[in-house]
């Protein structure tokens, strides 16, 4: 098998995608977007033997003695294979992938699941932990079949915000993209996000610019202002809530269900395959996204040694400074780079 990395300058990039189940967070231009935000430079490292290949977008982290760790880019940007490649073929691409990095000094790699793609082939190499569901509306049936099947309440409010007329709409021109950004900070503010998620208004108008044909924005308009609005991703037969905001002033009253439904429609209308909703942290959020869906697929992490020796010897340095890590499957991985306890 052959692996080579590319940057997400090289045109090659995009043309392994096709043939994959990929989104946009593995689009290079989205990408792109993502690392001057967070200050990262992603690659691609693909895997490939014939006409069948693994792609893995990756940031790589320089440690002490020119050793380096890798992860995911920020979001779900996991790893993909092309239709078709049986379950032998994934197993061997997984472990000339570990093989590679091992060469390359990588002593720890991190990977970030896409909920429709899964990591359940990563399983031999390390461990795979799920992190709870992220709740996806198929859109294989009639859009009324698939409001049919929805939570009742979410289906009363969706006629109640119809009738009133708080209905969402696409801002095609994103003509409120300002106001879109002010009341997004203060939606991160009220809900103490970390700065992961704290995004400025540069990166918005490069997703707008240079990412365009994969994002759309959503708003809801009340008495002239606009209340709330979803940031929309779409690629390759999947359409996903990407980040939302809600002005501080219709907190309590607006109507999120009509945002929903607004962007189900369009998406079914499209002949789009899945709408992805997403999790969410608290249970709160997860009760309110289940009631549009009852198909859940795993928001799943992988943690994969590659270097042992070198793990443990960077372990022990920072438990020498710190005190003893948590050794459970799901701790903070890797474990030398946990964030050191407050003093």
């Amino acid at each position: 098998m052959r692996v080579h990395v590319l940057e997400t300058s090289d045109p090659e990039w995009a043309a392994y995608l096709p043939g994959t189940r990929h989104d946009i967070f593995h689009i290079p231009a989205f990408v792109r977007a993502e690392d001057r935000f967070h200050g990262t430079e992603s690659r691609l490292v693909v895997v490939e033997d014939g006409e069948s290949a693994l792609l893995v977008p990756l940031v790589f982290s320089a440690l002490p003695g020119g050793f380096e760790d890798a992860s995911t880019p920020h979001g779900p940007a996991g790893p993909v294979f092309s239709e078709g490649a049986t379950e032998e073929w994934r197993r061997a691409a997984v472990s000339a992938l570990v093989d590679h990095l091992r060469e390359r000094g990588v002593v720890s790699l991190f990977l970030r699941g896409h909920p429709l793609a899964g990591l359940g082939d990563f399983a031999g190499a390390g461990a795979v932990v799920e992190h709870g569901p992220s709740f996806v509306i198929p859109l294989d049936r009639p859009v009324e079949e698939i409001k049919g099947g929805m939570r009742q309440n979410h289906r009363r409010n969706m006629r109640r915000a119809e009738r009133d007329g708080h209905i969402a709409v696409q801002d095609t021109e994103w003509e409120h993209l300002e106001e879109f950004h002010r009341i997004y900070t203060r939606t991160m503010e009220r809900v103490e996000a970390g700065s992961a998620y704290r995004y400025s208004r540069e990166y918005f108008e490069r997703l707008r610019d240079e990412a365009g044909m994969y994002t759309s924005l959503w708003v809801l308009m009340m008495d002239g202002e606009l209340a709330g609005a979803h940031l929309v991703t779409s690629c390759s037969g999947t359409v996903q809530y990407f980040l939302g905001a809600t002005h501080p002033d219709f907190h309590r009253r607006v109507p999120q269900v009509a945002i929903f439904d607004a962007v189900l429609s369009w998406a079914h209308s499209r002949g789009d395959r899945d709408y992805v909703l997403g999790g969410g942290l608290q249970e709160s959020l997860r009760h309110f996204k289940s009631g549009f869906t009852q198909v859940e697929r795993s928001e799943a992490t992988a943690r994969i040694v590659i270097q042992h020796d070198e793990y443990e010897r960077l372990c022990t340095g920072w438990e020498a400074e710190n005190g003893p890590l948590t050794r459970r499957r799901d701790a903070f991985f890797p474990g030398y780079r946990t964030p050191a306890p407050a003093a």
